[in-house]
């Protein structure tokens, strides 16, 4: 499975530095594995412009959340990336 990603993702995660990097990287590598099983459907939100799914994820530091729907059915796209300080 392919992913592509939003420019709102890709905000956030250009300004993650090397360790935060690793957690999220290795979400998304997961991700692409395990698309379909509960883990990656954890939780489902809808709204106005659509709905994505909601992962959550924690770091030594941080803790956060990656919203990911899919693409055409055929590609996963990140949608969103939340990270907050502990």
């Amino acid at each position: 499975m392919d992913f592509v990603s939003t420019e709102a993702f890709y905000a956030v995660y250009e300004t993650l530095d090397d360790d935060r990097v690793v957690v999220v990287d290795e979400i998304i590598k997961r991700l692409l594995i395990d698309h379909s099983s509960g883990w990656a459907r954890q939780g489902r939100i809808e709204g106005n412009k659509g709905g994505s799914w909601i992962i959550t994820m924690n770091g030594l530091d941080f803790e956060g959340a990656l919203y990911w729907d899919y693409h055409n059915d055929d590609e996963v796209i990140l949608v969103a990336l939340v990270i907050r300080d502990r």
